[in-house]
């Protein structure tokens, strides 16, 4: 399989990057719906822990936001194989739908916290 990038960008009215988290969830939500357009099974879970890129750029109203991401091959891979039913929500501990890193998604990103916490 060739590598494949996908690449988002959404603009920023402010210069200040503590404003910037709406153009940046956008653009990283994007991402993954582009990965699926591309056929790549894959949901908005499948970037955690993935090497998203970040790139800024200066415009007359604020910054453009642009997120790029390239899914690891083996990602890719095991993410199709869930779909296909590799184990894909048998109950048997394999469930690889929700990470391109082939590893269970864990909501609550390994806070003993508990959810939302």
């Amino acid at each position: 399989m060739t590598d494949r990038k996908f690449s988002a960008t959404e603009a920023s009215t402010s210069k200040h990057p503590h404003d910037w988290g709406r153009a940046m969830s956008v653009a990283i939500c994007r991402l993954a719906d582009m990965a699926r357009e591309a056929g790549d099974p894959v949901h908005h879970e499948a970037l955690i822990g993935e090497d998203l890129h970040l790139f800024v750029e200066d415009t007359e109203q604020g910054v453009n936001i642009t997120m790029s991401w390239t899914p690891r091959e083996e990602a890719v891979m095991a993410s199709a194989g869930a779909a296909v039913g590799n184990g894909a929500g048998s109950g048997d501990g394999n469930d690889l739908r929700h990470s391109a890193a082939g590893q269970r998604f864990d909501p609550t990103g390994g806070s003993t916290a508990g959810l939302g916490q």
